[in-house]
């Protein structure tokens, strides 16, 4: 189908459509199962790749919170919980992202109201975002904590973020492993700095570095050769890298929590790996 601005997709799967009836059946599946999945793991992405959108003057789609990524295990378990639909977006313009086709699911309403008020407690970055939305929908008694995790929330939202974010480093030529993580929130990345040696006593490598400018904007748009099409806005980005070595018991915490295949078979690489071998073949 076509989008309200103009983009073709595809639907990979149905979902239940909003209305009187409809709203009982989804609330009803959300009460029931909401225990099976883990909200500080889906803020994680949130805080990564996730989007809410608020209403604007020049907008007519109100409020909504959406995922929009390349990896389809985490938009089916929202799907699954929220019964929402599952879409193939427009394949991405951009050569520096990845070229596969991105999937989209979508939260708006009675969806959108209790996704945000479970995982809004566990958002650093982008927790005003899910509380504009509350308010917005007249949620006035609402109110929660921020950057109050316990040591298992941290690991949930941790997995979820690395996922989102994160890069998890397997290579024996020359020896690799272990993750790294840019982002362009400095209270994220601090958070997790600081978490990692509050629960695990382990010291990460922190830095600061200067945002590269890029000759192909977010539309596409190609510069002329040698020109900039794009230059971010933030001037600044923050990276952490954890050797695998030292980070084992991290990993072996937020292996459970991990949706996607192959980010799953780099962590349990990293996990058996035998560093003991070589002297040079350390974290």
């Amino acid at each position: 189908y076509r989008n309200k601005q103009g983009e073709i997709k595809m639907i990979m799967r149905e979902g239940l459509r909003t209305n009187k009836i409809n709203n009982k059946i989804i609330m009803n599946n959300i009460f029931a199962n909401q225990h099976k999945y883990s909200f500080p793991y889906f803020a994680g992405w949130a805080d990564g790749d996730g989007s809410f959108v608020t209403k604007t003057k020049s907008s007519s789609n109100k409020n909504f919170y959406q995922l929009y990524i390349v990896n389809e295990e985490p938009i089916y378990q929202l799907s699954n919980l929220y019964q929402s639909a599952v879409l193939l977006a427009t394949p991405e313009k951009r050569k520096w992202m990845n070229a596969e086709t991105r999937k989209i699911t979508v939260l708006r309403g009675q969806r959108l109201i209790h996704f945000c008020k479970k995982v809004a407690p566990f958002l650093i970055e982008k927790q005003y975002k899910a509380l504009e939305i509350l308010r917005d929908k007249e949620i006035k008694d609402y109110n929660c904590s921020y950057m109050q995790h316990t040591r298992e929330e941290f690991i949930q939202y941790l997995a979820g973020f690395l996922e989102a974010e994160g890069h998890f480093m397997y290579k024996t030529k020359p020896p690799s492993y272990g993750f790294q993580v840019h982002n362009y929130c400095a209270n994220v990345i601090k958070f997790i700095v600081d978490n990692l040696k509050k629960h695990f006593d382990i010291d990460v490598n922190f830095k600061v570095k200067k945002s590269p400018k890029m000759s192909q904007g977010p539309n596409g748009k190609v510069s002329e050769v040698g020109g900039v099409a794009y230059v971010p806005r933030q001037k600044e980005f923050y990276s952490i890298t954890c050797g695998g070595q030292k980070g084992m018991p991290v990993f072996k915490e937020i292996l459970p929590y991990m949706t996607i295949d192959y980010k799953i078979d780099a962590v349990k690489k990293i996990i058996n790996h035998n560093y003991s071998r070589k002297k040079n073949d350390k974290d």
